[in-house]
């Protein structure tokens, strides 16, 4: 096996773009959009494309459908440079498609399939060997569907930190009726923590980012970065605070600018570099993301991206 730089684990599907459309579609029998075109989608996967696109080696982890969708998935990894070896294909499951309806705001809403691909991993679906071979894990989104089993969540960063590897996460609004104290435990094994300012409030019942921050560090986590959207970001740990603004952006379509952001992130604190860097380097990604429709449109390379920050 080459060396794996990231796991990249959650959801994997197909995204269906479409818009910009407002509220008059209801009352056309027909509307027309310059372009329908299936492309990534799920955390997890727009993670591990982005991540490839910036240089580095990840895999994904994953549940898709042993059918045509699921071959195209296949497909995109072949093409895109990220290993599929356990992505987990399941002749008994569909590949779960999402619709993204595109307000002419650039701000989306999702429709999506939910079938036996959309429950949680369990705790033997998951090869920690391989997870304890990677420089980096990213668990894509706590309390996304594939991941809101606590005992899961919890074993892979165990695994994870008993080898070594450096641990992220991103997370999605809990709408199970979880709490911060289903995942307690786990969050003392992260390094890096990347909620947007709407979930941490959810998690930490607080309104000030820097009272969120302060809050999830007291839970042990290394490293708190707080998305701030067309503010940028905000990160803290015990000894240090940037505030760090985002770069202006033609933005059409900000479907999965989160995912970019936290690509970005990983990208830059596997390249080395320090932790405000880090912060800049991924909303240069998340600025850059949203000048395209589709989740991962709008970022192809590293240079890109460096070109990118020049020029704003």
């Amino acid at each position: 096996m080459d060396r794996i730089d990231v796991v990249c684990i959650g959801v994997v599907l197909i995204d269906l773009p479409l818009g910009p459309l407002d509220e008059g579609i209801f009352h056309e029998e027909t509307t027309m959009v310059p372009t329908i075109c299936l492309t990534t989608g799920g955390d997890a996967f727009n993670e591990a494309v982005i991540l490839a696109r910036l240089g580095k080696r990840p895999a994904l982890m994953g549940h898709i459908g042993m059918d045509m969708l699921g071959d195209i998935i296949v497909k995109r990894c072949k093409e895109e440079g990220v290993d599929y070896s356990r992505l987990r294909r399941d002749s008994q499951a569909e590949t779960r498609i999402n619709v993204v309806v595109i307000g002419k705001d650039g701000q989306r809403h999702f429709v999506k399939t939910q079938n036996a691909g959309s429950k949680s991993f369990r705790v033997d679906e998951i090869d920690y060997g391989f997870i304890g071979k990677a420089a980096a894990v990213s668990l894509a989104s706590i309390f996304c569907s594939k991941l809101r089993d606590s005992e899961t969540i919890l074993k892979i960063l165990k695994t994870a930190k008993e080898s070594k590897v450096v641990t992220f996460a991103d997370m999605v609004p809990m709408t199970g009726g979880e709490s911060i104290n289903d995942i307690a435990e786990a969050l003392t094994y992260l390094d890096f923590f990347l909620p947007n300012q709407e979930e941490a409030a959810m998690l930490t019942g607080l309104q000030n980012p820097d009272e969120m921050a302060d809050c999830l560090l007291q839970y042990g986590i290394k490293n708190v970065i707080i998305k701030l959207g067309k503010e940028g970001c905000l990160i803290k740990n015990r000894q240090e605070r940037y505030q760090i603004p985002a770069f202006p952006a033609d933005a059409v379509d900000t479907t999965g600018a989160g995912d970019n952001f936290a690509a970005g992130f990983i990208t830059a604190v596997l390249d080395g570099m320090e932790l405000e860097a880090c912060g800049t380097f991924a909303n240069a990604v998340a600025a850059a993301s949203t000048e395209s429709v589709g989740a991962v449109g709008g970022v192809k390379s590293k240079p890109q991206v460096e070109a990118y920050f020049d020029k704003k």
